[in-house]
């Protein structure tokens, strides 16, 4: 989800009654968040005249008589901004420039208790506890790894947030030394997302906050490496025999239906009902992004549906892929199963990897990112990618073309240059 996010003036009107942070005849200080084209301000509570103002960089300069507590409010906002977009990607869910202003100016999006604990893992279950309760596991699950990793650092004894120090937050970081930027990423936000919500409940000050005593930079955009896989090495895949019934034989025709179904999302298959098959076609509605998609079925994938209806396991509740079942009925077990189930064809599909001589990591995700690069590589227009992917963006589109093996580009190259 592409979500443009710039501090500016707001020079259609001036500032007309002063409080603390605002000055008479200046201008106020907004955080515009901009996704289709449409925008959403959010206020900072501060104000500037043109002169002090940088436009170009929207921010401050430092002839601006509180530029220190200005500039750290933007930093603020933006960072709590980009830290719901962070958390919505990483539950797996769409998210818009309202709800974020929302979840960052009202105290109601989570019906949290009003004495809250003053000790961490417990402050961290009480947020858990808020998500599950408005049926968001995704969210949900996100703070319940947190509060794992918390326990571990404080060998399951609870600790006051007051009586935290520099170097339990370092060894809280180190915990993650040797792990992928993005995951060290996602852990780390979240761990100061719980300071920033406690701080906000007045249970510790700013001064307490851990991101100044850690090394790595967390709100730094992190670039996902390479995931597409090679167009020769996804044919080798598809023209592999598993045993019929087993798991890897169902993991190899959910590889196919993915990639044959538009680089389809994993969770979004799994939660297809035979009733979302409609005349050589699908019908449903993306968990992400909440659109609604219908089109016709590669012939391919029109096949794996054939196969389906004959294998010996079929789901009692309707669902294609025999994952789901009638004892999964509400969000939470749909969601553990689904999760149980990616691992299950990860392992799988790394199998299916070594197995054709495949060396790097195969996952689903190489599956969507293979969809999209092979056909970027066949020449289709960029537009209709992104309309087949469900992309809100051409830049969320451009990711995934960012996978072009470096084979492919050496070629390309080597074959426009003049050689004489």
């Amino acid at each position: 989800m592409n979500i443009a996010i710039k501090s500016f003036l707001w020079t259609y009107s001036t500032v007309r009654e002063a409080e603390k942070s605002l000055v008479i005849g200046e201008h106020e200080v907004r955080i515009r968040m901009t996704q289709n084209r449409q925008p959403k301000y959010m206020a900072t509570g501060f104000s500037s005249s043109v002169e002090n103002w940088d436009a170009e960089n929207g921010y401050p300069k430092f002839s601006h008589p509180l530029y220190k507590e200005l500039a750290q409010r933007i930093d603020k906002i933006t960072e709590n901004i980009n830290f719901e977009i962070k958390l919505a990607e990483k539950a797996g869910r769409y998210i818009t420039p309202v709800e974020i202003k929302n979840n960052l100016t009202q105290a109601t999006k989570v019906n949290l208790p009003a004495d809250k604990p003053n000790k961490i893992i417990a402050y961290i279950q009480m947020v858990e506890d808020g998500y599950k309760a408005v049926e968001n596991p995704g969210y949900a699950a996100i703070f319940y790894n947190c509060r794992l990793t918390v326990r571990k650092l404080l060998k399951d004894k609870d600790k006051m947030f007051l009586t935290f120090t520099k170097a339990d937050h370092e060894a809280y970081e180190n915990q993650f030394l040797g792990l992928s930027e993005s995951t060290k990423s996602n852990y780390l936000r979240t761990y100061c997302r719980i300071w920033n919500l406690a701080i906000a409940d007045g249970l510790v000050t700013k001064d307490h906050h851990p991101k100044k005593y850690f090394k790595f930079k967390v709100y730094k955009r992190v670039r996902t490496k390479k995931r597409s896989i090679k167009a020769d090495y996804w044919k080798r895949i598809l023209k592999l025999k598993p045993a019929p019934n087993t798991r890897i034989y169902r993991s190899h025709l959910m590889a196919q239906f993915m990639y044959y179904a538009r680089g389809m999302n994993f969770n979004d298959m799994i939660k297809l009902k035979w009733i979302h098959i409609q005349n050589n076609g699908v019908a449903y509605k993306r968990s992400k992004n909440k659109r609604s998609y219908d089109f016709e079925l590669h012939p391919k994938a029109q096949a794996v549906l054939n196969l389906l209806r004959e294998y010996p396991v079929q789901s009692d509740a309707g669902y294609v892929f025999p994952i789901l079942m009638k004892e999964h009925d509400d969000v939470f077990k749909i969601d553990a199963r689904i999760d149980s189930a990616l691992k299950d064809f990860n392992e799988d599909s790394q199998a299916m990897a070594e197995a054709i001589g495949w060396e790097k990591r195969f996952t689903s995700n190489c599956i969507r990112h293979g969809f999209a690069s092979h056909l970027n590589e066949a020449g289709v227009d960029i537009r209709f990618i992104q309309e087949a992917l469900g992309h809100e963006t051409q830049l969320q589109t451009r990711t995934y073309l960012d996978d072009i093996e470096d084979g492919v580009i050496a070629k390309a190259i080597n074959g426009a240059l003049i050689v004489a």
